[in-house]
């Protein structure tokens, strides 16, 4: 029986990690395939921030959810997408036929929010869609008299750009919580207003 699980939160949240957990826990049992969408060229393969590595003989790149699909393997029982929001609304739909029709397990990674703090791309229909739901947090790394520390569940773009895809680590995100995220974004707004 197939189901769709998807992993959420914001960067340096440890989505990646968690899809990895259970990449670990299956690989050897079941037939599995990792796709990203972007070829991100700091490093081959799939890698968190912290350094965990999925083995690149099981990941492939996939400009869309066509290209998904066509390199597919007959034995494939459990389909990882790291960074789903990327992809089109036609995912949402591909991966009901996997679960119901082709009862595949499928993992998703997904960043809710985009930098402006907008649903990201299809991230909501994933999360609306979802059988289960794991979600992650960061830690908030808003300094202003000294760090906050409380749980971040937005990525806070530190450089200028409109962008809504920028790939990028630490020297161009840090995660923050709500309120901080709130009050970085307006004194933002602010300083571009003048």
């Amino acid at each position: 029986m197939g189901y769709h699980h998807v992993i959420f939160g914001p960067m340096f949240s440890g989505k990646t990690r968690e899809m990895q957990k259970i990449y670990s826990r299956e690989r050897g049992r079941k037939g599995i395939q990792v796709f990203k969408k972007y070829s991100d060229k700091r490093f081959k393969g799939i890698r968190s921030h912290d350094g965990i590595r999925f083995d690149d003989k099981d990941v492939y790149v996939a400009r869309d959810v066509d290209d998904v699909e066509r390199q597919l393997r007959d034995d494939t029982e459990i389909i990882m997408i790291d960074e789903a929001q990327f992809y089109s609304s036609k995912l949402v739909e591909k991966i009901r036929e996997w679960v119901e029709e082709r009862g595949i397990i499928v993992v998703t990674t997904v960043l809710p929010t985009d930098y402006s703090g907008r649903t990201f791309g299809i991230a909501g229909d994933l999360l609306a869609q979802a059988d289960v739901h794991t979600p992650t947090t960061a830690i908030c790394e808003y300094k202003e008299g000294g760090r906050c520390d409380n749980p971040a569940t937005r990525s806070f773009r530190k450089v200028y750009s409109e962008k809504q895809i920028l790939i990028g680590g630490h020297e161009a995100y840090i995660p923050m919580c709500r309120q901080h995220f709130a009050k970085s974004m307006k004194l933002r707004k602010g300083a571009r207003a003048k």
